[in-house]
């Protein structure tokens, strides 16, 4: 998984319940556009709105839909062990090729390590571990370390917290760059990521724009992809604000590309007011524009 896995939104039909149909057409969409896998259930899918068995229930509707035909990472993330492991074992049931879980809080050493193999054990053969701070760095290198060394399946780091690129590259290095190493919410350091080694980027949207910015650097045409990342920088400005704002503008995204049929969000997600609403328009439009023309 070399490239661009979109952690993909949930859509909601006009009675707030999932839409499956919607949520079958971004799979496509996804296919279609050329990504390196995909990322179902996570922060960007409202995993915090989903009961139990929505969460079960897409990921059984996206591994059957995804039919293996990219790699599908289902998000077992959850604030019990319970539900951790009632997740994993699910998409391991289901087919998934991996399985993505954020670090519980207050955990480490060798009550992380044993949280961890609970969760392993039951699931894919695929860990990815993420590791999301939106106020420090994280999980401290050691934690990483330690899972790294005990855990056979623990394969993949998703790492966004503060000043991710030194993590990156420090994590890469004292793994021999075995781990597969992402970052999600520090996308805005893209092309530094690349230069530091980093396998893939976890956007939500614009996929087709990121896959663009990713070949042409993979190409050596490090100038154009620097140009090209230079024109979403004020839409990645505008979502960046907030996780929530991201998501919503998202959902907006999928409705104009004719993908999703609402924009509908699950609280504590609001709508954007008359200010929001006047730069989400001009950023749509641009992002429209941009995929055209690369298409």
């Amino acid at each position: 998984m070399r490239g661009i896995i979109p952690s993909l939104h949930t859509p909601f039909c006009r009675d707030n319940k999932v839409d499956i149909l919607s949520l079958q057409k971004l799979i496509d969409h996804t296919i279609v556009s050329g990504c390196a896998g995909m990322l179902v259930g996570a922060v960007a899918g409202e995993n915090a709105s989903l009961s139990l068995d929505e969460k079960e229930i897409i990921i059984n509707a996206c591994v059957q839909h995804n039919n293996n035909r990219l790699p599908l990472i289902v998000s077992c993330s959850a604030n019990n062990q319970y539900d951790r492991i009632t997740l994993s074992r699910a998409a391991k049931v289901a087919g998934a090729d991996w399985i993505l879980c954020q670090t519980p809080n207050n955990l480490n050493g060798n009550e992380l390590t044993e949280c961890f193999n609970e969760i392993a054990d039951v699931g894919p053969s695929n860990l990815m571990i993420q590791d999301l701070s939106w106020t420090d760095n994280g999980m401290n290198d050691e934690d990483i370390l330690l899972l790294f060394e005990n855990i056979k399946k623990f394969k993949g780091l998703k790492i966004e917290v503060l000043n991710s690129g030194p993590k990156y590259s420090r994590i890469l290095k004292a793994t021999d760059h075995k781990l597969h190493l992402s970052g999600g919410w520090a996308i805005m350091g893209m092309i530094e990521a690349l230069n530091r080694g980093v396998h893939a980027f976890i956007p939500s949207t614009m996929e087709v724009i990121y896959n663009q910015i990713y070949n042409l650097f993979i190409e050596k045409k490090i100038n154009k992809a620097r140009d090209l990342f230079s024109k979403i920088l004020p839409i990645v400005s505008f979502t960046h604000q907030h996780i929530d704002i991201a998501i919503k503008f998202s959902k907006m995204l999928r409705v104009r590309e004719e993908i999703f049929i609402t924009d509908l969000c699950r609280s504590p997600i609001s709508e954007f007011d008359i200010y929001q609403l006047e730069e989400a328009d001009i950023h749509l439009e641009k992002v429209i524009s941009l995929q055209n023309n690369i298409n």
